[in-house]
């Protein structure tokens, strides 16, 4: 054998070898078989319900879930009363135009405030010092950025308020002579402006009248102030028809238990001070003697829930009471109105005092086991002893 032949074969030897050792380093390939259960295995455990179950919901009666939906629709779209006279007060009798923006509810820009701050000069600010240790000097804080101005008309809930008249609406069960009938034409009337409202403000806000030169506005000018002109008569049509309702369809005072009963009649006090700013005229002096009296009520509801630890109605109210209440005594009444501002923050926390309201009679329903149990979960079939599935038991 020559020298050639001799090293191609250790050469050949070598390389099996090599290839062989990894062959053997290699883990076992699990066994497929051993991996995937039986089918008489899978089929014996439980499968879980894919839809999670639901806790227990109050049995709300529908002439009570009509009336929130109600409530708040009326009260609510109290604010449009805000928007409107805002709106009214920014234009006077003019158009709008580049010196008459018109606005919902924002204040109104103080043009003394900028000649004033750019008069007065900021201190320069001195220079920052290098440290003991040479380590270059901290920057020094920017400073903060000044709040952009509050719009009112962003967080006025005019359109959401307007959805629950069309709500109430499709509440056909019970049925309510005279509200029926006032609902079925405030309710396209709110929506509509509330929409209305909507589109002025966003118009105005990113400045598009410097795009068409006010064509939109004088378009909106125009059905707005149609719009206004009728709010009052719908809203009033609206109040009387659920007022004549109510007043010849009382609650049963036998069916209320005593923390309903101090609560509702603390929600009345709340109502007769938001109702003293919604007149057309306004009365100073009984707006006083209705706030004095509510925030008496509300006194006397903590004191109550102090006294009543269980109960669910003055735990949930005592709050919201007092909320309004302080928005009630901060409010600016004269003779000669409210503030869009201060009317707007009312009609805010009483639709929110509605709200509460609601909700404590949902707590207190499922105090009481007056309950409706939504998707329960399916009980789990035991396994057979043989290993087949048991019989699902039957469904209620």
């Amino acid at each position: 054998m020559s020298s050639r032949t001799f090293v191609t074969v250790a050469l050949t030897a070598l390389f099996l070898g090599s290839v062989s050792g990894c062959t053997k380093n290699e883990p076992p390939k699990p066994d497929p078989s051993a991996a995937a259960p039986s089918n008489s295995a899978a089929s014996t455990r439980p499968k879980l319900n894919v839809r999670s179950p639901m806790g227990p919901m109050a049995r709300i009666d529908p002439q009570a879930m009509k009336d929130y939906r109600i409530d708040v629709c009326y009260y609510g779209t109290l604010s449009l009363r805000q928007a409107r006279d805002s709106y009214l007060a920014s234009l006077g009798k003019s158009q709008p135009s580049e010196k008459k923006i018109p606005n919902f509810g924002a204040p109104a820009p103080d043009a003394a405030k900028p000649a004033a701050s750019a008069a007065v000069k900021p201190a320069a600010a001195p220079a920052p010092k290098a440290s003991a240790s040479g380590a270059p000097p901290s920057t020094p804080p920017s400073p903060a950025v000044p709040p952009r101005p509050f719009d009112f008309a962003l967080r006025a809930p005019h359109e959401r308020n307007a959805r629950a008249c069309t709500a109430s609406m499709a509440l056909k069960d019970p049925a309510m002579p005279g509200v029926d009938e006032a609902l079925a034409v405030y309710g396209p009337y709110s929506v509509e402006l509330a929409k209305d409202i909507a589109t002025a403000t966003s118009y105005y806000q990113r400045e598009e009248y410097k795009k068409d030169s006010f064509a939109k506005g004088t378009e909106l000018h125009k059905k707005l102030l149609e719009e206004f002109g009728a709010l009052d008569d719908q809203q009033d049509k609206l109040g009387a028809a659920i007022d004549t309702y109510r007043k010849a369809h009382p609650v049963d005072p036998t069916k209320v238990d005593e923390g309903e009963k101090i609560t509702a009649d603390t929600f009345e006090d709340a109502r007769q001070v938001v109702m003293v700013l919604a007149a057309k005229k306004v009365d100073s002096a009984a707006y006083k003697a209705n706030v004095d009296k509510l925030d008496k009520a509300v006194e006397a509801l903590k004191t109550f829930s102090a006294a009543h630890a269980s109960d669910t109605w003055s735990k949930i109210m005592a709050a919201p009471f007092e909320a309004f209440t302080h928005a009630a005594k901060d409010a600016k009444v004269t003779d000669k109105g409210v503030p869009a501002e201060d009317f707007l923050n009312l009609v805010t926390n009483f639709t929110g005092l509605i709200e509460a309201r609601q909700r404590g009679l949902q707590r207190s329903m499922i105090t009481k086991g007056q309950v409706t149990v939504i998707n329960p979960p399916p009980a789990m079939a035991p396994a057979a002893a043989s290993g087949a599935p048991a019989a699902a038991p039957p469904q209620p």
